[in-house]
């Protein structure tokens, strides 16, 4: 699919003094995920990868990697290409046996020794407490940081975009992590939850293959932990669904009514009807491709996205029907052959996703809400969705809802520039451009964050009935 998705990133960071992290009790039941701690190139190539870069204190380092070195074989797998480093580093845990063969300087070499697991967050002013939470026969891990002068503050719970990547990124710099510092220093707290299978948490399915209702499971699990086992009461919590998070946070909020939802880069048009949007004019937006082949390939596709999306046929199924599909298959949904599509998740998550009472569940959540967009955010395509969200939760609720539209802000909360300028970039680059994280997103926030704070939570007030005309 001509689909320029980008996996889910968050925001900005500045604060006064650091607090150690700490394992919150019983979350030494829960190992923690090492991994080799290096960076190899080039990562198109096939053939034993070429190891660029040690960072300081992890798994290569104690094992004596140095840059230069040739990754032969990983345990006792031959090393065919950077994917299978990848891949065996992923499976390790904390002081698991490492073994690798490598070839420095023309000499073959043997280097054995104990995983390191990752590093734990630290930030400024905030304390890190990691903790655990039984979820369908396995552990999720969950993460909550309190500023450490107000540890009543209300809490922001993330939710996460569409893919399986993990809430617990190791850069100091990546916009999760600079997120939760930005909360921190404005005296407010940031909770996550890892998805099945993902980062330090295990089993027994992995999240790649899970369908949404597992997946929204998960979040429910969380939700209902964090109050009950973390005690953080329902109405100081403010869900905020980034992304595809945007469509489990009105669900769960049907269910118990937190403080406030907030959403960034989301959708609230049926799914299949979104990634025809995304099929017929992002391109387009975002790299300046003609706009008239766009749309015309587009509704060529239309049979297609209605097979998977409402008759809910599998991919090997629509492809052994119509054999000259496959391609189109592989480009629409990016189907693998097998049971992944988009993003490498299961076909089936993205069927559900099709099939969500959204608009039901942002006129049953009551809460405060509030409904971000970048104005160069050309993932979500343009700022229907979100004004359509806020005027739905007025509607119901007057003076619940609430739009705002963060200018030359991107779908990654970055600053790129309006609308035109990103496509200029593109155009020019060959890519889609980068830029510095936008603090007016948190700042929005947390202003939102503290107005809602003032007033008694929504779901326990009362609102007069709107009249409705007669059909």
């Amino acid at each position: 699919m001509r689909h320029l998705l980008r996996p889910a990133v968050l925001l900005a960071a500045i604060g006064a003094m650091s607090a150690p992290s700490a394992l919150a009790t019983g979350s030494e039941t829960l190992d923690r995920r090492a991994g080799l701690g290096i960076g190899m190139s080039p990562p198109e190539r096939a053939g034993p990868p070429t190891v660029d870069t040690v960072f300081p204190g992890l798994t290569g380092e104690k094992l004596g990697l140095r840059k230069g070195d040739v990754i032969l074989a990983v345990g006792e797998r031959p090393a065919l290409d950077r994917a299978t480093v990848v891949a065996y580093a992923g499976t390790l845990r904390a002081n698991d046996p490492v073994q690798l063969r490598i070839r420095r300087n023309g000499r073959e070499l043997l280097l054995a020794g104990r995983a390191v697991g990752r590093p734990l967050e630290t930030y400024p002013g905030g304390i890190a407490s990691y903790g655990s939470l039984p979820f369908r026969g396995g552990l999720l891990r969950d993460i909550l940081v309190t500023p450490a002068t107000s540890p009543s503050a209300p809490v922001v719970f993330l939710l996460p975009g569409y893919t399986c990547n993990s809430i617990e990124p190791q850069a100091a710099d990546h916009p999760y992590r600079r997120l939760g510092a930005e909360l921190i220093a404005r005296g407010i707290g940031y909770y996550r939850v890892e998805k099945p299978f993902v980062g330090d948490s295990k089993g027994p399915n992995d999240c790649n293959d899970i369908d949404f209702a597992t997946e929204l499971d998960a979040f429910r699990s969380a939700y209902n932990h964090v109050i009950t086992e973390r005690g953080i009461s329902a109405d100081r919590i403010f869900m905020f669904g980034h992304s595809l998070g945007g469509l489990q946070a009105p669900l769960l909020a049907v269910e118990q009514p937190p403080r406030g939802v907030a959403v960034f880069g989301t959708v609230l048009r049926n799914w299949a009807d979104y990634h025809h949007d995304v099929d017929r004019i992002q391109a387009y937006l975002f790299a300046g491709s003609d706009p008239v082949d766009e749309a015309a390939e587009a509704e060529g596709n239309r049979d297609l996205i209605r097979a998977f999306y409402f008759e809910r046929k599998s991919p090997a199924e629509i492809a052994a029907t119509n054999p000259q599909a496959a391609d189109r298959l592989r480009e629409l949904f990016q189907w693998d052959g097998g049971t992944r599509a988009i993003g490498g998740r299961s076909y089936r998550f993205n069927q559900d996703l099709a099939h969500l009472p959204l608009i039901a569940a942002w006129r049953d959540a009551r809460t405060n809400v509030l409904a971000l967009y970048g104005e160069s955010d050309i993932v979500a395509i343009n700022d229907e969705d979100h004004r359509l969200i806020a005027d739905i939760a007025s509607f119901y609720r007057p003076g619940t809802g609430r739009f705002l539209e963060v200018a030359k802000t991107d779908h990654g909360m970055e600053l790129t520039g309006t609308r035109s300028e990103v496509r200029e970039k593109f155009m020019a680059l060959g890519q889609a451009p980068t830029g510095p994280f936008n603090p007016a997103v948190v700042e929005a926030l947390a202003s939102w964050i503290s107005d809602a704070m003032a007033q008694p939570p929504v779901a326990t007030r009362s609102f007069s009935p709107r009249t409705r005309p007669v059909r």
